[in-house]
This record gives C-alpha cells, sequence and structure tokens, in this order.
C-alpha cells in the first residue's frame, strides 16, 4: 500500500508514509475533489490505514459491528412484543396430575 500525493503537491520520497496526525503545508492547493490517497500494489485506490491521513473514520470495526448487529437484533426483539412488559406477572405454573398404578389383587393358592 503506497501514498499517493495530488499533482499539485510536491513529490514524496519513494516509499514514504505519512505520521498519524500528518497534515499537509498550509500553502499547498487542496487536493482535487475526491483524490484518493492510497492505492495497493496494483494501483487500486483503497481506503489506507486507519488514523493516517487521507482515511474515512471507520464508524463500525470488529467490536463495533457486533454490538451494532446485537443492538438491532434487541430493538427488534422488543418492539415486536418479544419483551416482557414492566408490569406483566410470571406465568401460573402448569398443574400436575399424579396417579399411582391401581392396585391388582393377587390370589394365592390354597394347599
Amino acid at each position: 500500500m503506497r501514498f499517493v500525493t495530488p499533482p499539485t503537491w510536491p513529490p514524496m520520497p519513494e516509499g514514504w508514509v505519512p505520521d498519524p496526525g500528518w497534515r499537509p503545508e498550509p500553502e499547498w492547493p487542496a487536493a482535487p475533489k475526491g483524490w484518493q490517497f492510497w492505492e495497493n500494489d496494483y494501483g487500486v485506490a483503497v481506503p489506507g490505514p486507519a488514523g493516517l491521513y487521507g482515511t474515512r473514520p471507520r464508524l463500525f470495526t470488529g467490536l463495533g459491528i457486533v454490538l451494532a448487529v446485537l443492538t438491532g437484533l434487541l430493538g427488534f426483539y422488543v418492539g415486536a412484543g418479544g419483551g416482557a412488559a414492566a408490569d406483566a406477572q410470571p406465568p401460573a405454573p402448569a398443574r400436575t396430575v399424579v396417579s399411582s398404578p391401581a392396585a391388582t389383587p393377587t390370589t394365592t393358592p390354597s394347599k
């Protein structure tokens, strides 16, 4: 991945990468609208390393994506009536019928 400077900026040394917090000099002209500052080894524009100049802030990454999905699912569940109401009573336990087998008469042979 390499940093690509606009044609109106002074050339940077080969392989130069801006440090975190680096900003162009105030007297340099603005980059053309839509300029892509980062490209991969094949010359294709890419987002670039997070936190460096010319990259877009990434709103959802890793844990953020998981939390966003879980929050959305929880909201859907509660909104669909899946959450218990504040004044809801727990359901009454089911009645259980216990029975024992009827006694079977037994006869003993007489002698």
